[in-house]
């Protein structure tokens, strides 16, 4: 190789490595943690029902980025209470639980959120009446904003848990409890 060539190729590679970390995106994954617990001494949900509890943990760029594009609103989570609140709404919108018989929507109450070590989390919670056998899970957040976006919902109860992943395109998804 001349000696021309070699400080090209040098530059060249040292410049490729230092590109490499700037155009690194994390993955577009979210995760929602849900919870379900029996009401009272039941051990199945079917006398009192169960008590849900759902987290979910965002990636504070993916959801700013979605702030901006979906919501058209100013995007700062870390310091911005009303831009909060928005996402935090929207991310309601987007996690549905219904009862998967008759299709009766399951209603979650809205208990705010957090930045956390570059994560947004939203915290939610609901009680599924007795009645209920199985639900039907749909998990959506940031799916209309970034198009490769995956949901994981991890489901815990009775010890065990189960993991549900959503994609785009991805119809609700069925968990029975009990």
């Amino acid at each position: 190789m001349g000696t021309v060539l070699k400080p090209i190729f040098a530059a060249l590679a040292i410049s490729f490595m230092l590109q490499a970390p700037a155009s690194a995106h994390e993955q577009a994954v979210a995760f929602t943690e849900l919870t379900i617990k029996p009401i009272g001494t039941d051990t199945d949900c079917s006398v009192e029902g169960c008590r849900v509890e759902v987290a979910h943990r965002l990636a504070i760029h993916d959801a700013e980025s979605t702030l901006m594009n979906v919501l058209g609103t100013r995007a700062d989570l870390y310091g911005d209470r009303d831009a909060q609140a928005k996402f935090e709404a929207y991310v309601a919108e987007q996690f549905a639980m219904a009862d998967a018989e008759t299709g009766q929507s399951i209603d979650l109450s809205l208990l705010g959120g957090e930045v956390e070590r570059g994560y947004y989390w939203v915290y939610q919670e609901g009680v599924v009446p007795a009645s209920v056998e199985e639900i039907d899970l749909r998990q959506t957040v940031l799916m209309d904003a970034i198009p490769a976006q995956t949901n994981r919902v991890n489901i815990r109860q009775n010890g065990t848990t189960r993991t549900l992943v959503f994609r785009g395109g991805t119809r609700a998804q069925a968990y029975r409890i009990r």
